[in-house]
This record gives C-alpha cells, sequence and structure tokens, in this order.
C-alpha cells in the first residue's frame, strides 16, 4: 500500500513538473515571438 501511494504521489510530481516545465516553454515561444514582432515594427517605423 506505502508503494503503491509513493508512485502515486510521484508519478503526480512529474505530472506536475511536466505540465510546469511545458508552460514555460509555452510562454518562452509567444514572448519571443511578440518581442521579435515589436522588434520588427519598431525598426520598420524608424527606417
Amino acid at each position: 500500500d506505502a508503494l503503491l501511494l509513493q508512485l502515486t504521489n510521484t508519478s503526480a510530481y512529474y505530472m506536475y513538473l511536466l505540465l510546469l516545465v511545458k508552460s514555460v516553454v509555452y510562454f518562452a515561444i509567444i514572448a519571443f515571438c511578440l518581442l521579435r514582432r515589436t522588434a520588427v515594427c519598431c525598426n520598420g517605423e524608424r527606417s
């Protein structure tokens, strides 16, 4: 029983960690795209 509980806790922990990492990567990609887009817009306005 204890082993099953530990396995469940570990599984939930890794699932949460995976979700967190996925969210961070997704956010980083969006932020990069937005920053690149604004940089292109700013450069276009300057010239």
